[in-house]
């Protein structure tokens, strides 16, 4: 995944928190743990108002989540 445009520190740090979480909630979902998919589902909705806050383009922020439903690492992500 390849952004034409810097993000700072913040939008990095919240759309690894979005991947970790969607990766979160993927697992959780798998075994389920009912009470770690609420936890993740509430997470998620909250970090996208975060990352929309921070003006992350909504098109970085799925492409994280897809990433994360696909088993891509963040840290393999050209952000």
């Amino acid at each position: 995944m390849t952004i034409t445009r810097q993000l700072d520190e913040r939008q990095i740090s919240a759309l690894r928190a979005l991947h970790f979480w969607r990766r979160n909630l993927l697992v959780s979902t798998r075994h389920q743990d009912i009470s770690e998919s609420k936890k993740s589902r509430i997470a998620i909705v909250h970090l996208f108002k975060y990352c929309d806050h921070l003006e992350i383009p909504f098109k970085v922020q799925n492409k994280v989540i897809y990433a994360a439903t696909q088993d891509v690492a963040f840290s393999e992500l050209a952000i």
